[in-house]
């Protein structure tokens, strides 16, 4: 996992954080809020509990997911937990680039939803 931070803006990458490893950083009061949330997992439902998620309290988030993958994800209780925050997708959106100068953020899509 890394936190980038410039100015009021942050992102957390979570890569492959699972539910310990959630639990561990809440439990020990962690330095978690961020901007942007890079959702762990591709968006499995093993990941980004409720508990995790409002320590973080992300405005957005972004799901690294391949289109029509064969595990279906990101899951449903996932998407749902992110409610109602904007989630760019990369089985939706195609590449999602986003950049801060530290008190705003641009968010690039490669295509608009379908």
């Amino acid at each position: 996992m890394l936190k980038l931070t410039l100015g009021e803006a942050s992102f957390l990458l979570t890569a492959d954080l699972g539910a310990k490893g959630e639990t561990y950083l809440t439990n020990r009061h962690a330095d978690l809020r961020a901007t942007v949330l890079k959702v762990a997992h591709h968006g499995s439902a093993g990941s980004t509990s409720p508990d995790f998620l409002e320590a973080v309290s992300p405005l957005t988030a972004v799901v690294s997911v391949g289109r029509d993958n064969r595990f279906g994800l990101p899951s449903p209780e996932t998407l749902g937990r992110l409610e109602p925050r904007p989630v760019f997708r990369t089985d939706v959106h195609g590449d999602v680039e986003m950049s801060t100068d530290g008190e705003r953020l641009w968010v690039e899509v490669e295509r608009e939803e379908e």
